[in-house]
């Protein structure tokens, strides 16, 4: 009977050698500094497959990268501590949704706040009741460039307003590049010439190739996954990495491009 006992002990030692040993995959979605494979010299970088025991080497205490596994979810790879070999950090997952109507100044105040992340628009409902949008009444940004104040007036598409990148960064009807920026929004009553001050952020805007490679990346390990749970896992990982989405102009813009084919 006691040898019995001493073997299912064994056994049970065993396993859970095993499973302490045992080695995972990842899939990189982004790497934000430089991490280098020290094995092979080469630079991480987007796309890349690695495994939990590769011998990693950060080129700064500030490097990291977004990664992700089919099997456990998305990751932070950060600099190694005493106690692991392979630093992997669980991402955060669970966010506010920006959902719903806009029908007062405070909404607008709590909506637009923090770093705020434009892909290509956004078309948020507001109350045509407290903001009408026609000829004498609209939204309007302000930003810096050069050291000038550029002033932009924003669409609207019916009772939303748009927050359109392409319009936004146009002076004199010439482009400029896009670049992440503190803005002030404001609402104009030309009728009464009054502007009324309402919010300011931060506006990120990230280039739109480099994004839809880090989310294909992102889609691919869950391609078996349900929709909801890929979208949760996309917004996840933009807020964490660049700034908060809105969730219906994050569910377009991931339906404008097929992932599909790679």
């Amino acid at each position: 009977m006691r040898l019995i006992i001493s073997l299912i002990v064994v056994a049970i030692g065993v396993g859970m050698m095993s499973a302490d040993k045992a080695v995972d995959e990842y899939k990189v979605i982004k790497v934000i500094g430089d991490i280098v494979y020290k094995r092979s010299g080469k630079s991480m970088s987007t796309g890349d497959v690695f495994k939990s025991d590769a011998s990693l080497v950060f080129k700064t205490n500030n490097s990291r990268a977004a990664v992700i596994s089919n099997l456990k979810g998305r990751f932070i790879l950060a600099p190694p501590s005493k106690e692991q070999k392979t630093n992997l950090v669980p991402a955060v997952n669970s966010i506010s949704s920006r959902s719903g109507a806009i029908v007062n100044a405070l909404d607008i105040k709590n909506h637009f706040q923090g770093e705020y992340l434009i892909i290509d628009e956004v078309a948020v409902p507001v109350s045509p009741q407290t903001f009408p949008q026609d000829k004498t009444h609209f939204f309007f940004l302000s930003y810096e460039y050069n050291g000038e104040k550029i002033m932009k007036k924003l669409q609207n598409r019916g009772e939303k307003l748009v927050i359109n990148k392409k319009s936004v960064f146009s002076i004199d009807g010439k482009p400029i590049k896009p670049f992440d920026t503190d803005v002030t929004l404001y609402y104009r009553d030309a009728t009464s010439k009054e502007n009324t001050k309402l919010s300011t952020f931060k506006m990120i805007v990230p280039d739109e190739e480099d994004l839809k490679q880090e989310v294909e990346v992102i889609l691919d390990e869950y391609k078996d996954k349900s929709e909801s749970e890929q979208f949760d896992q996309v917004k996840g990982y933009l807020t964490e990495f660049y700034g908060k989405p809105f969730d219906e102009s994050l569910r377009n813009w991931m339906e404008s491009f097929d992932t599909s084919e790679k």
